[in-house]
């Protein structure tokens, strides 16, 4: 054997010797200890003797207190005398020290023994749980106010003009069930400390919003939103005077639903504008002042005279409208410029739908929409009718009205000609008579027409009260004709005591 080899072997030797010596060494030292690394419930009994594990346990038990952080700088502090912790027995502290020196301690240097984790305390869950629920992180207070998460959304932007999306709110609200789940692991492990905002560890502790702002359903509703938004419809009214419907009245009528990932419009708000519109341009039942053929001003209501907006045709007509998506490239150099210019050319231009119209639409007094040249009166105390042509008294007869009673009344206000015809049958209920001369007045019935009834020459001012019509206004054959040949459609009515 060479003098080298010698010199290896030799201090093998030594290694191996020394790595003996320290084997045994430690497993003197460990014989009575519980191994390096080694863990109960978070206390660090490493290198302890089972006695002084047992007291560092009770200890620790006794001393234990956990510190918990919440959001928006929110904290709770649960001792272990609040929730009745207790070290309950030595058997399983015991057991696992007996179970630890089965092995070799060499073991434990190289990760062959993991760290335990063993429960060995007893604490009410019912203080726990109180007091969780009980807690201002959980319940709120004057101090610490509770938000709840809010969906990310889209919104109408005042500065921008269009939808813009707003980011969500993850609030502060506290899922039940996992803050106790969280609070009873810290607990039973002894952890002194439990940080709920950490969210890769506690991802579900706090109760989350449905959409974020980067989730591409809400990109697509902002899509959505802004095709229903801009939109600008106007009304030509004639002598300069529009109106109009524009973002600014539509951003209140578009419903956003987060949860159901739906933008619609809102049929029902779109309805009120129409409403409101129809209304302001309505003169059909107002008041207006009538000097009658004795020279007495008279103010008088109702009737169907004068102008009135269709509703329900107004509301197909822009709900169509809104429906139909503008131009990709319009609404994006809207976005990008929201000038009067480009908003034009999403502009679509319509006539009012009139269901009824007067005689002239006068902007500043809605009263003043009928020809004060032209019109008919029926006196219904004097029962007479009178016609005027161009300003001036005409003709004027004698007449029958309805009956004095609530089914054969004829009603007062303010009409106009509706439908002539030289013939027609009129039923009602226990009646079929034909006539001539046909002059409308209501579209319930009512009209100027000859009546061969024969009692004509018991005629009176207060005959119709019990021998009046159904609630037409008859008339003698010749004065029919007078009356079917001055009139004509459109021309106002005025029926009044």
């Amino acid at each position: 054997m060479t003098k080298d080899k010698r010199k290896i072997l030799y201090i093998a030797g030594i290694i191996v010797g020394i790595c003996i010596i320290t084997s045994v060494s430690l497993h003197i030292y460990y014989k009575n200890r519980w191994y390096p690394g080694s863990t109960f419930n978070q206390v660090d009994v490493s290198g302890m003797t089972y006695e002084e594990s047992v007291k560092e346990v009770r200890e620790s038990v006794a001393a234990y207190e956990l510190k918990i952080k919440a959001r928006e700088k929110g904290s709770l502090n649960i001792s272990g005398k609040d929730i009745d912790l207790a070290f309950t027995s030595e058997e399983k502290l015991k057991s696992l020290f007996d179970q630890q020196h089965e092995r070799n301690v060499i073991q434990a240097f190289f990760g062959g023994i993991s760290d335990k984790k063993v429960n060995a305390v007893t604490y009410s869950e019912g203080k726990l749980q109180q007091i969780l629920k009980k807690s201002e992180i959980f319940t709120g207070s004057g101090k610490y106010k509770i938000t709840k998460p809010q969906d990310a959304t889209v919104v109408y932007s005042e500065k921008k003009k269009y939808g813009i999306l707003q980011k969500e709110v993850e609030g502060n609200q506290l899922d039940e069930a996992e803050f106790y789940e969280a609070a009873k692991s810290s607990v039973e492990s002894l952890e002194d400390k439990l940080d709920l905002t950490n969210q890769k560890k506690y991802p579900k502790v706090y109760k989350t919003p449905g959409l974020y702002k980067d989730d591409q359903e809400l990109k697509d509703m902002q899509t959505a939103y802004n095709q229903l938004l801009l939109h600008w419809i106007q009304w030509d009214m004639g002598s300069d005077v529009t109106e109009n419907l524009t973002p600014d009245t539509l951003k209140d009528c578009i419903k956003v639903d987060t949860k159901k990932h739906t933008v619609k419009i809102n049929r029902r708000s779109v309805g009120k504008w129409i409403e409101k519109f129809c209304l302001k341009y309505k003169t059909q039942g107002i008041t207006r002042t009538f000097k009658t053929h004795s020279g007495r001003k008279i103010k008088l209501a109702g009737g169907d005279y004068g102008w009135r907006i269709d509703y329900d045709k107004v509301v197909k007509q822009v709900m169509k409208i809104l429906k139909k998506v503008p131009e990709e490239k319009a609404i994006e150099a809207y976005q990008k410029n929201p000038t009067e210019k480009n908003a034009q050319v999403l502009q679509t231009s319509l006539k009012p739908v009139f269901s009824h119209k007067g005689y002239r639409m006068d902007f500043k007094n809605k009263r003043n929409d009928w020809d004060t040249q032209n019109y008919s009166e029926v006196d219904l105390s004097a029962q007479e009718v009178f016609v005027y042509k161009k300003g001036k008294l005409v003709f004027s007869c004698t007449c029958i009205t309805g009956k004095a009673t609530p089914d054969r009344i004829t009603r007062t206000g303010i009409y106009d000609i509706k439908e002539k015809k030289l013939t027609k049958t009129l039923t009602g209920a226990d009646y079929s008579v034909k006539t001539k001369y046909w002059t409308r007045i209501m579209w319930t019935g009512t009209g100027y027409h000859y009546s061969s009834r024969g009692d004509w020459g018991n005629w009176s001012p207060s005959y119709y009260k019990t021998a009046g019509s159904h609630g037409c206004v008859n008339l003698t054959l010749s004065d029919a004709a007078s009356i079917y040949n001055l009139t004509k459609i459109g021309d106002p009515v005025f029926i009044h005591y």
